[in-house]
């Protein structure tokens, strides 16, 4: 058994690994503004759209999930994922990058998102947090695993062979992946989850269709908890480079401060799911929360002070805090919401990245031009975070 449903979570991560892929747009962009012209705005347009269709895409792939087998999910990944990396490596104007790219490519990334953990999760029914984690760890890393190899590929090859060849490599990894990212069988028998663990004793046990669950105060409550946090990772990661260039920091230690908000997000989501496992929902939210509200501190004292140290301090602190929201994500809905209908569930759940990855850069860009400063980004997404902070403690199933 132990073997049997450790084939689903490997090709599970690798799949993510690769999909993560959506949050290193940046790499890409600089080619695109060299060659077109375009300035920043114009191509960041783009990565808002991919992130708008994965949340589309994910909510898609929950509506297909209940007539269909993930197989069939996958098979779609792959084939939008043809087409929009193949487009990309075509195009010629902002159109066609938006929708190739953004529509074809975000779509993709989220059926595959949504088949890939809603699958990999019945598996592991005992660890669902830390398994949430693991997977959610890998999708964190391949923006920067993958996008060094999009960057070394750009540098030698070009961006549009890159697109070309990428057009490829996704299709053909997500099928062959596919074959072992399928749901246990009926008569298949797994460990049951500890009543102690996850708060299976005080909070499990309903199972409501994605209606029922827009009925609830606790999806409003949770959805504008990690809207917030999200938004104010999202701010941070958004503009961490430009940040500390601010305070003294070279080029390379804007790229190393990146980097670590970037490893530190991948752990945080290992770390969120074990507290989870172990210690159940409410502490594993206030864990996050007060993550979250440590690192807007010291970003502020370190921002003030000129201090390149402290500001490094901050950014594992919000890669760790950042990390905990997505497995939160997983974890909360199988944990109020049921497992039945727990790939639509949770992909209404995930659209709370719209909002986040509007807000949150957005607000970043806009108090630095109006400012010249960060600090009031800061100071703002502090505020927010404590008043969340608050909120959590009315989420209750009933």
């Amino acid at each position: 058994m132990k073997l049997k449903r450790t084939a689903p979570l490997i090709a599970g991560a690798l799949v993510y690994l690769f999909i993560g892929l959506i949050y290193a747009w940046s790499i890409f962009a600089p080619s695109l503004e060299a060659e077109f012209g375009w300035n920043r705005t114009q191509t960041s347009v783009a990565f808002t759209v991919s992130m708008s269709c994965f949340c589309l895409g994910s909510v898609l792939s929950g509506f297909i999930q209940k007539k269909r087998s993930p197989k069939t999910v996958f098979i779609l990944s792959a084939l939008l994922f043809a087409i929009g990396f193949f487009g990309a490596s075509r195009i010629s104007s902002l159109l066609g990058l938006y929708v190739s790219y953004g529509v074809f490519c975000g779509l993709g990334v989220g059926m595959s998102y949504n088949a890939d953990i809603s699958t990999v999760t019945k598996w592991y029914p005992d660890k669902t947090g830390m398994v949430s984690g693991i997977l959610l760890m890998c999708f964190g890393l391949g923006s920067m695993i993958l996008g060094s190899l999009a960057s070394s590929l750009i540098s030698s090859i070009g961006w549009r062979k890159t697109f070309a060849l990428f057009a490829v490599i996704f299709p053909a990894l997500i099928l062959l992946c596919s074959f072992w990212i399928r749901p246990p069988e009926t008569d298949t028998v797994l460990p049951e989850a500890e009543k102690s663990a996850a708060g299976t004793g005080s909070e499990a046990g309903l199972e409501l269709s994605p209606l029922q669950m827009l009925g609830r105060k606790s999806f409003w409550f949770f959805f504008i908890w990690a809207s917030v946090l999200s938004a104010a990772g999202l701010a941070i990661i958004g503009h961490v480079g430009t940040c500390i260039k601010d305070i003294g920091a070279t080029v390379a230690l804007a790229t190393l401060a990146s980097g670590i908000v970037s490893v530190f997000n991948g752990l945080g989501r290992i770390v969120v799911g074990l507290i989870f496992d172990k210690f159940g929902r409410r502490v594993s939210m206030v864990y996050g929360n007060l993550m979250m509200l440590a690192a807007f501190v010291i970003f502020i004292i370190s921002y003030g002070a000129g201090s390149i140290p402290l500001f490094f301090a901050a950014a594992v602190i919000l890669g760790l805090g950042y990390g905990s929201i997505p497995p939160m994500n997983s974890a909360f809905v199988s944990l109020f919401y049921g497992k039945k209908n727990y790939p639509l569930n949770f992909s209404v759940v995930n659209l709370n990245v719209i909002p986040a990855s509007i807000l949150g850069p957005l607000m970043g860009g806009a108090i630095q031009t109006a400012t010249g400063s960060y600090t009031g980004l800061f100071i703002i997404m502090l505020a927010l975070s404590a008043v969340v902070f608050v909120l959590q403690f009315f989420i209750k199933k009933l």
